[in-house]
């Protein structure tokens, strides 16, 4: 490949590692935004003090236990493939899948790999869920909940959980042929998790952009 196009191809690659790391905290802080401005509202309307666990309890809708289940599980997998494009070779950071002999020498290395990594973000998110009530903004496995979402917006959810796999197996083969490298099926892979991503924070984006007009 040209010095030329390697670079250009780096360059890109950099570029969409920024936009996913901005779009995701961005999101995150749009959403803590987004409940602090209706509990502030509340209170101004009621005129006394609303605790947040009240008004939490007030303001969120049941999705169904089938979509939160699909939808915790398509973050799940956004976590893994964000792990299986920078952790599976070091191309991207010096520390990889790759500088674990033991693991890299296992014929099952890959799958033990993804499910470490999914058991460890499903751990996590347990755990945050475990929260007291009045911090519930934090709560991954709530988060829809204070979102009107369309069925449309369900399927597409749902269909993250594809894109995210594509992205993984892409990922996979990277480190089949390391340490050669493809830059293309990098930059692809990553655009599948940029997608998926923007699928996922879309309601807290859809809901800020609703409030500002």
């Amino acid at each position: 490949m040209p010095i030329e196009t390697a670079l250009t191809a780096d360059n890109l690659f950099a570029a969409g590692t920024i936009a996913l790391a901005i779009g995701l905290v961005l999101a995150g802080a749009l959403h803590i935004y987004n409940l602090n401005k209706v509990h502030k509202l509340m209170v101004i309307l009621q005129k006394k003090t609303v605790s947040k666990s009240n008004l939490y309890k007030e303001m969120t809708v049941a999705q169904g236990s089938n979509f939160t289940a699909l939808a915790l599980t398509s973050w799940i997998m956004l976590f893994v493939a964000i792990a299986f494009l920078y952790l599976l070779v070091p191309t991207v950071l010096p520390f990889s899948y790759m500088k674990i002999a033991e693991l890299a020498s296992n014929p099952m290395g890959f799958t033990i790999f993804g499910l470490s990594i999914a058991l460890l973000v499903a751990i996590i998110i347990l755990f945050v869920d475990k929260l007291p009530e009045d911090l519930r903004e934090f709560k991954l496995t709530e988060l829809y909940s204070f979102y009107s979402i369309s069925k449309a917006t369900k399927k597409m959810i749902g269909l993250a959980t594809v894109l995210l796999s594509l992205s993984v197996i892409l990922s996979a083969y990277l480190g089949t042929i390391y340490p050669s490298r493809s830059s293309s099926i990098e930059f692809i892979s990553l655009l599948l998790i940029i997608a998926s991503a923007f699928i996922l924070i879309m309601p807290i984006y859809k809901e800020s952009w609703v409030a500002i007009r």
